[in-house]
């Protein structure tokens, strides 16, 4: 098999990783209310403990995994990633009525979902040129928000059918498990297809974004040395850490999103602009959209119109986002089905440029052998950061009762990742 279309299938395994991992982070969501009741529990306690939880454990595993990704490289992580999604969801049908057993297997994918962030732009650093990462790694990113949209539709959909939720979560887990073979597949092959040393020639580029030779362009994945000179020095730049503010920036924006916009639709005025749950819901699907065009439509924008370069997406990405939030206040808008409706979509694709630049930036500044330890703080701590995002939010409502202070502040961080953004440096290993 020519190598040169096996890292694309590589891709495309990564991809419907991602994806299942995307379907597990939502598929509960719309049963909950099914699940806290079979299982005689608060619907706040089954909140907390099957989507709280796994958040956590998700912003923890990104962390690790990275690390365990440098260390042994992609195919265990994918292996064990796709796994500890998959076979919860083949368990619930036969454990699914004991509450610890939940949370347990809830625990687990949480596990196997933090470790697709870090491999995304891993596969991109280490089989894709610089002029093909953006689209890589925003190809990764749509998949997961895909499978996100999946999990919350399909979800619904197969509970009406069979009736009671541990099923639903079965069904789900046979689909996961008939695409798990492909995983299979690309796992017997990888090593005859792997690539080592093959960018020899290779390009990065500065600040200026001028083509410069880097001596670790690919370096050897047989390499007998763990990075640890080079982490040191990631460690020791301000950039490093910089990009773990950027990350929490964007994390606060992207669940401040996903999380408060439609309480502010759904609440009655003067909270709220009272359009209801239902309407709420069929108004953030076009937020989904969005996001699922968003990292596809940033890596081809970053790739062709900015020559590699994620720092211009960063900056569309942010004040997209800020604008499409901030006007959403505004009676013009809101009152207006078909500007509300375009507006909403901007704002998912707004949001959906900015991980996969960031992880972008990451595989093209860092040696391969640190990237996922590198990709893993920044969007681990990012996540955790994120929830702080909820917390003051929460308090700005309480303190004021509208949704005014909330968007103010969706703005500011807005500005704060943008600048941010910027005086990051890509120079920190030069030839």
């Amino acid at each position: 098999m020519a190598k040169d279309y096996f890292r694309w299938l590589v891709l495309l395994a990564v991809g419907l990783v991602a994806a299942v991992t995307g379907v597990n982070s939502l598929h509960f969501t719309p049963v909950l209310g099914d699940v806290a009741s079979e299982l005689g529990v608060s619907l706040p306690a089954a909140q907390s403990s099957i989507l709280g939880i796994f958040v956590f454990v998700v912003a923890l595993s990104t962390i690790i995994s990275g690390a365990m990704a440098d260390r042994f490289g992609v195919i265990p992580v994918l292996l064990v990633g796709n796994l500890a999604g998959v076979v919860p969801n083949l368990l619930f049908p036969f454990v699914g009525d004991i509450f610890g057993a939940v949370i347990v297997l809830r625990i687990v994918q949480g596990f196997g979902a933090g470790a697709v962030f870090s491999l995304i732009p891993l596969v991109a650093a280490h089989w894709f040129t610089d002029g093909e990462r953006g689209r890589v790694v925003g190809t990764g990113m749509t998949m997961l928000n895909a499978g996100m949209m999946t999990g919350v539709m399909a979800s619904p959909l197969v509970f009406q059918e069979v009736g009671n939720w541990r099923a639903t979560m079965g069904w789900i887990g046979v689909v996961e498990a008939v695409l798990f073979l492909y995983t299979l597949y690309i796992v017997c092959n990888y090593k005859a297809n792997e690539q080592a040393k093959v960018r020899v020639n290779e390009t990065v580029q500065d600040d200026a974004y001028e083509p410069k030779p880097v001596a670790n362009a690919y370096q050897s994945t047989v390499a007998d040395d763990s990075g640890l000179d080079q982490l040191k020095h990631a460690l020791g730049s301000p950039t490093t850490y910089i990009g773990i503010i950027v990350c929490i920036c964007i994390s606060w924006l992207i669940n401040a999103l996903n999380d408060l916009t439609p309480q502010y639709f759904a609440l009655d005025a003067p909270t709220g602009v009272g359009f209801g749950r239902v309407m709420a819901g069929k108004l953030m699907v076009l937020v989904q959209l969005g996001t699922v065009f968003g990292g596809v439509i940033g890596g081809f924008v970053m790739d062709k119109i900015f020559r590699g370069n994620p720092k211009p997406v960063l900056v569309a990405g942010f004040i997209i986002a800020m604008v499409a939030v901030y006007v959403i206040m505004i009676p013009g808008i809101y009152n207006d089905a078909v500007v509300l409706m375009l507006d909403l979509f901007f704002a998912g694709l707004g949001v959906a440029f900015l991980n996969p630049a960031a992880a972008v930036f990451v595989a093209q500044v860092y040696p391969e052998r640190i990237v996922g330890r590198i990709v893993g703080m920044w969007l681990g701590i990012g996540a955790f950061g994120g929830a702080i995002g909820i917390f003051v939010s929460a308090l700005a409502l309480h303190a004021t009762g509208t949704y005014q202070l909330i968007v103010e502040l969706f703005a500011i961080v807005g500005i704060v990742g943008l600048v941010l953004s910027q005086i990051m440096k890509k120079n920190l290993f030069k030839a």
